[in-house]
């Protein structure tokens, strides 16, 4: 049973006309399996009675959590996991098939791998952001035979590994997903072949232009501490 195997956790601030939708691909993949869903929720808009109405309505073994900035949120979920494996997933995610976290969690199993990422695709009609999202992908993978990375919107891990390497590390701001995933072994990792998918609403908040130069930006600097210790991301996440 997939509820013996895996947990889900979910960041989420001020996630209320978003995770509606994440919620119902949950039911979607999930059905009856009873597979517990523990939300780190730090908002002050009503995404709680957002999640209480649709987490009942559709049945979920769900739990709200104290939650926190991004790192904090996500761990302090994953103090609650007693499976072998945990999931996370953002608020904002939706899927383009139902068979995601179960194919994922059998991939992992049978691989004997660590980690599991997808790739990201655009659900809205930007065209712009789904090029974007493309070529991300394509790098992504070419780089993860050396560096994995699994995007934090969909992250598969074993739970053991996952606290042996200490977790998100929680002085970063964002890119606590890339900080992590780097720690694992490369052989151990994987990108399957399933997508999650995300809208434009960061491309259109930075610019285009803005937001492709702070992502150039973060890769050049990824193995400089100092560059994510002082640089301020509100701009990205407010």
């Amino acid at each position: 049973m997939l509820k013996d195997l895996v947990t889900i956790v979910v960041p989420c601030k001020n996630e209320e006309d978003y995770i509606q939708h994440l919620l119902y691909g949950l039911s979607q993949q999930i059905g009856t399996h009873g597979i517990r869903i523990i939300i780190a929720d730090k908002s002050d808009d009503d995404t709680r009675s957002v999640i209480h109405h649709y987490g009942t309505q559709y049945k979920l073994n769900y739990e709200i959590v104290e939650g926190g900035p991004v790192s904090e949120a996500k761990n302090n979920g994953a103090k609650l996991v007693t499976t072998p494996y945990v999931l996370f997933i953002d608020a904002d995610v939706r899927f383009f098939s139902n068979r995601v976290i179960f194919d994922t969690v059998t991939q992992l199993q049978k691989e004997d791998l660590d980690l599991i990422g997808l790739s990201i695709k655009c659900y809205d009609d930007d065209r712009v952001a789904k090029i974007g999202f493309s070529i991300f992908n394509v790098v992504n993978r070419i780089m993860s035979r050396w560096i994995p990375f699994a995007v934090g919107a969909y992250m598969l891990t074993r739970t053991d590994k996952f606290r042996e390497l200490g977790g998100f590390p929680a002085k970063y701001s964002t890119s606590e997903d890339f900080f992590l995933s780097k720690m694992y072994d490369p052989k151990r990792f994987r990108i399957a072949k399933h997508y999650f998918g995300q809208d434009s609403r960061r491309f259109k908040k930075m610019g285009y232009f803005g937001m492709s130069w702070y992502l150039i930006k973060n890769f050049i600097n990824r193995n400089n501490s100092r560059y994510w210790e002082e640089k301020d991301f509100s701009k990205y996440w407010d």
